[in-house]
Order: structure tokens, then C-alpha cells, then sequence
């Protein structure tokens, strides 16, 4: 099938036998045929349920081969740790929505390096404002402490107050957020005394 670059040859014979391997070359060939010939689904399932397969190697040809939807990408990228490098393509890509609905519906628990990574990337397209957004939609279920050090040290502790004071209304006590927001006030001058 590869001397003739029959993709669909090579999806058809794999198809029935992914259960059966192991091999991480094999899995790759499958998932480049899959992509190669369009079917998606079989990428994304692949993707969610093996883990024979070498993720840099994935990660890089999904990257590269761009399919019609993110969410092979987003599997792989957010099952191996690479959320960074992950929303730095999505970001280049225009592709916010999926980012959007990578820590709304897949991982809010990853919003911190998510948010991180899209004030590092910042080309001017209003970051600060697709972030405000973003930990809008995701509210409590974003790691506070995290979020602070993520923001803190790029220095945009004051790009989450707003956020940081929803959470003080909702009665969280933990120290991280009262401490952010104790910063805040002080270098905004906002009733330092209290």
C-alpha cells in the first residue's frame, strides 16, 4: 500500500487490526492514512483511546497537516502535557473557539497555562480581553493560585481583578486570592488601609 501511496489501502487494512497493535510506527501509519484520507473520527479516536503511539510524532504531523478540526491536536497535546505549544498553534491559527472550548468543556483545570501561554503570545489581537473572556466562561473552575503566578509573573496581576473579586464575592477563601487581590489594591491605591 505505501509503494503505491494507497492511503485508503492502508486505512482499510489497519482499521480492524488497531486493537490487536502496539507498535507506535504502525499506529502512526494508520493515523496519517486516516488523516490523509479525511476520516477524522478515526484520528480522534485513535488519538483518545491508544497509547502506543509517539505523541512529538502525532503531535508534529497533525500540526503540520492541519485537518478540518482541532480536536486530534487537542487530544494528543492535552493527554501529554504540551497545552503550551498547543495554544500557540491554535492562537497562530485563528482558532480561539477551540481553545474556548478546550478549558471550558475538556480541561478547565489547564485555563492557568492556557492563559499564560496566550499573554506570551500576544500579537496585539486583544489577548487581554479573549483572556477576561475566557476565565469568564470557565468562572470557579479555574485553579486560583496557579492563575495568580501565571499572571503575576508576566506582570498582569490587574488583567484578572475583575475575576479575582467574583471569586471573593462567591466566599472563596483561599489565601492566593485574597493575597492577588491585597496586590492589587495596594499598587492601584484602591483603600490601601483596609
Amino acid at each position: 500500500f505505501e509503494s503505491v501511496k494507497s492511503y485508503e489501502g492502508i486505512h482499510m487494512f489497519l482499521n480492524p487490526l488497531l486493537p490487536l497493535i502496539n507498535d507506535p510506527d504502525v499506529i502512526f501509519k494508520f493515523i496519517e492514512a486516516a488523516a490523509r484520507i479525511g476520516q477524522v473520527q478515526d484520528v480522534e479516536r485513535v488519538c483518545r483511546e491508544s497509547k502506543a503511539y509517539n505523541p512529538e510524532k502525532v503531535r508534529d504531523f497533525l500540526k503540520e497537516i492541519k485537518l478540518s478540526s482541532p480536536l486530534p491536536l487537542i487530544i494528543v497535546c492535552d493527554t501529554y502535557g504540551y497545552i503550551a505549544d498547543m495554544v500557540k498553534y491554535l492562537s497562530k491559527n485563528s482558532m480561539r473557539q477551540a481553545i474556548e472550548g478546550y478549558v471550558t468543556q475538556m480541561s478547565p483545570g489547564n485555563t492557568p497555562v492556557v492563559v499564560g501561554t496566550l499573554l506570551d503570545v500576544d500579537d496585539g489581537s486583544g489577548a487581554d480581553d479573549f483572556v477576561k473572556n475566557i476565565l469568564n466562561l470557565v468562572g470557579s473552575r479555574c485553579p486560583i493560585e496557579p492563575l495568580v503566578k501565571e499572571v503575576e509573573s508576566r506582570n498582569k496581576l490587574r488583567l484578572i481583578q475583575s475575576w479575582l473579586e467574583a471569586r471573593a464575592n462567591e466566599g472563596n477563601q483561599e489565601t492566593a486570592l485574597h493575597n492577588a487581590l491585597l496586590k492589587i489594591y495596594i499598587d492601584t491605591r484602591n483603600d490601601p488601609e483596609r
